[in-house]
């Protein structure tokens, strides 16, 4: 049997890795770019470094809509990983509810650009399952396994509430809103530019300081109010730039690779403390240019993530992902509701948020009937949950389901 590739295709980054392996080879942007001044396109990682670009992504609310794009990231990433697709099988994920015309243009890329001999095309609520062990049934006395997954997937387009019962999809409590991670991404870089730098030609710069300084606040209105008395400390955060001068700094900054989550307010409180002091020892110009190495975050540590609960906040008509995980759940047949709310499964890398999982877990608990168990689980990497599924699922049944190219050649669209 040839080997497997699986490929998490996603708007945000790709996760690319072989079937049976724990974790992905590669995890890489998945957009091209180019600077003002040159003609030059980079692809994926090849923008890291640079300070000014303009870039362009494959996907498009939500869905791969530039396939020609796409052939060029890939391609990219396979030469990268000196990888001879026509010699393996693959999985690729598509995007939840993806339109036909779209999937039939990604089976055409993988038999006739690419050349795989075989191919399953997923999504990802649905290869995530796989990476999680089932829960106990509540309230039984037997260890029942239970049969419904709720997988909450948040993108860096939009998110999707997907109840799965036995391994399918329930099509009719299937949810979407049009927010997740570029969304914040985008408020935060308003916010920046506003009061301080202007970020809106590095994309990647904007969502590496929204991962080191932002997190889910489980009292919003108290800390928003709070900083305007004596909790104002509490909220700020200096947040040091790489220094893209340096003739090497890419290479040795672990600022772009390093898996980075807010800190908590007494790390904060230190960590300001250290640059102050480190400040105030130095003569007036050194002190001004140390002063430039920095940003200083404020309220915009939690007023940009708010938008995930509180979309109005941020000028959006759409639910928050409170309000869609109870839609959802309730579109569902009764004997399922309350499986459904005691297996709640957090995917995808904007779930990543410090709080997010006690939030949503407190929100959803006061709109369901009190007697309710709410379980909410997420996997140490809920990034790379849908690659991990697809990873296990594939190393067991990748022969029974997949499509040959021969069968595609056969067959045409399918």
């Amino acid at each position: 049997m040839n080997e497997v590739l699986v490929i998490d295709n996603g708007s945000h980054s790709i996760k690319i890795g072989f079937s049976g392996e724990d974790s992905p080879r590669l995890c890489l942007p998945n957009c091209v770019g180019k600077t003002r001044k040159k003609d030059k396109i980079y692809i994926s990682d090849q923008l890291i470094g640079l300070n000014e670009y303009f870039s362009y992504c494959p996907f498009s609310e939500g869905l791969l809509v530039d396939v020609s794009l796409q052939c060029d990231v890939w391609t990219y990433i396979f030469d990268k990983m000196n990888l001879s697709p026509n010699n393996l099988g693959v999985i690729v994920t598509e995007p939840f509810m993806n339109p036909t015309p779209l999937r039939h243009a990604l089976y055409e890329v993988i038999f006739e650009q690419f050349h795989f001999q075989r191919a399953i095309i997923s999504n990802p609520p649905t290869l995530a399952q796989f990476a999680f062990s089932p829960n106990k049934i509540p309230s039984t006395e037997f260890d029942r396994p239970n049969p419904c997954y709720l997988i909450l997937d948040c993108g860096y387009q939009c998110c999707f509430s997907v109840p799965i019962y036995q391994g399918l999809p329930i099509k009719e409590g299937c949810r979407r809103v049009d927010i997740g991670g570029y969304h914040l991404d985008l408020s935060l870089k308003n916010l920046l530019s506003f009061r301080q730098i202007d970020l809106s030609r590095n994309s990647m710069l904007v969502s590496k300081i929204k991962e080191a300084s932002c997190y889910i606040s489980c009292e919003f209105e108290g800390e928003i109010c709070g900083t305007k008395s004596n909790n104002e400390e509490l909220l700020e955060q200096l947040v040091q730039l790489p220094d893209q001068k340096g003739p090497n700094w890419n290479k040795n900054s672990n600022f772009y690779f390093s898996d980075n989550t807010a800190p908590t307010n007494a790390e904060v409180l230190e960590n300001n403390r250290v640059i102050r002091e480190r400040v105030e020892s130095l003569s007036e110009t050194q002190s001004k240019d140390i002063c430039n190495e920095y940003i200083r975050l404020h309220t915009e540590r939690i007023f940009v993530p708010e938008l995930l609960f509180n979309p109005s906040y941020h000028g959006y008509g759409s639910a928050g992902l409170a309000e869609m995980v109870v839609e959802s759940i309730n579109s569902c047949p009764k004997r399922m509701q309350q499986l459904l709310a005691n297996n709640i499964i957090l995917t995808g890398g904007t779930t990543k948020f410090r709080n997010f999982e006690k939030r949503l877990r407190s929100e959803i608990s006061a709109m369901l009937p009190s007697d309710w168990t709410v379980y909410v689980r997420s996997g140490e990497k809920p990034e790379y949950s849908a690659w991990k599924g697809g990873s296990l699922w594939g190393e067991l049944n990748f022969d029974t389901f997949a499509i040959s190219k021969s069968q595609y050649d056969e067959e045409g669209k399918i």
